[in-house]
């Protein structure tokens, strides 16, 4: 391949056209193909020789179709053999985490793609099926938003971006890009910013699940696998939902984990144990802040904006409906059982 740089050159010497031939390290052609990409220019075709690879880039408006056509024909040969790349790898193996089956990451996957820092995992999720927006146009958005909000300028090597399918895609992130942000608020709100981000700019609604910090490449099996666990929960349990951390809903990601036919066993069972009336609107939003704040009857009230006197006439009432008080632990844990099944 050492005669492509001679050869890009004499092409450059006879067109005039812009045309450059890199050679690099297998790990550093995801980061210069979309760095050179971010210029305007294309890649045209990639080969490799013992353990380097060369890189056939052209500015691409400068070039007329026809002789881009030729080009493209003149290094097709040599192309057909070089390998996928790292980064081509990767998205092989985090989309099967979606399509199935489920495949090994790649060889060597944390010294080939080394992390100076941890990252976040930002799972996206398209909330409309028929959408037509690519995730391509999504991500020349992404550059921008953080170049905006944050001291860090953002590059293709730090802003990783992986899309798994029509409805799901990822974002990783290293925590200096974000502030160095680890609190879980932090992560939610950041999360927040992102999501309306999205909705303004990719005019489609979505859902963000956002991750804890992830120590290396091979830690994101563990981490998509249990953001993907999640988004399933949401879908089932919390619909509304459009913002969420991975620590987030703990019994809705065990609920939705069962086994269909034990799930409906238990929504039986719950069934059988009580009989709970139709609840308003208002009571099944006491209730859930009631949960979300571990049955603290102050926080409560704090949180929905009432006296706490008002609160307590509420959870009173609920009490003489249900039979059950929910400000003792073991009544509210079967309202939020039977609640949760119900919407099964």
């Amino acid at each position: 391949m050492e005669k492509w740089m001679k050869e890009v050159e004499q092409i450059r010497q006879a067109t005039n056209l812009p045309i450059v031939c890199l050679k690099v390290l297998e790990q550093e052609i995801s980061q210069t193909r979309q760095e050179w990409e971010q210029k305007g220019w294309e890649l045209v075709s990639l080969a490799s020789e013992h353990d380097a690879f060369y890189l056939v880039l052209i500015e691409a408006i400068q070039w007329p179709a026809s002789a881009r056509s030729l080009l493209s024909l003149f290094f097709s040969r040599s192309a057909e053999k070089a390998p996928p790349t790292l980064h081509e790898q990767i998205t092989v193996w985090l989309k099967s985490f979606v399509t199935g089956p489920r495949q090994a990451p790649p060889e060597r996957l944390d010294a080939l793609w080394p992390w100076k820092e941890e990252r976040l995992s930002f799972l996206i999720e398209r909330n409309r099926t028929e959408g037509t927006g690519t995730w391509e146009t999504l991500q020349s958005c992404l550059h921008p938003f953080f170049r905006e909000t944050t001291a860090y300028t953002p590059t293709a090597a730090s802003l990783a971006f992986f899309p798994l399918s029509h409805a799901y895609s990822v974002l990783l992130l290293p925590l200096s890009i974000l502030e160095g942000a680890k609190e879980r608020s932090d992560l939610l709100e950041w999360a927040s910013g992102l999501y309306d981000l999205i909705s303004t700019e990719w005019m489609e609604p979505v859902r963000i699940i956002v991750s804890t910090p992830v120590a290396a490449p091979s830690s994101l099996e563990k981490t998509l696998a249990g953001q993907l666990l999640l988004s399933r929960a949401l879908q089932q349990y919390r619909a509304q939902v459009m913002v969420a951390g991975d620590w987030m809903y703990p019994l809705e990601r065990w609920a939705v984990s069962l086994p269909p036919e034990v799930a409906q066993a238990m929504s039986r069972e719950l069934a059988a144990l009580m009989s709970v009336p139709q609840l308003s609107a208002e009571q099944l939003e006491t209730l859930e802040t009631l949960f979300v704040k571990q049955l603290n009857v102050s926080e409560t009230a704090r949180q929905l904006f009432l006296h706490r006197n008002t609160l307590l006439y509420r959870l009173d009432k609920l009490t003489e409906q249900t039979g059950l008080d929910p400000r003792q632990f073991a009544d509210a844990v079967l309202l939020q059982l039977y609640l949760l099944f119900r919407q099964s």
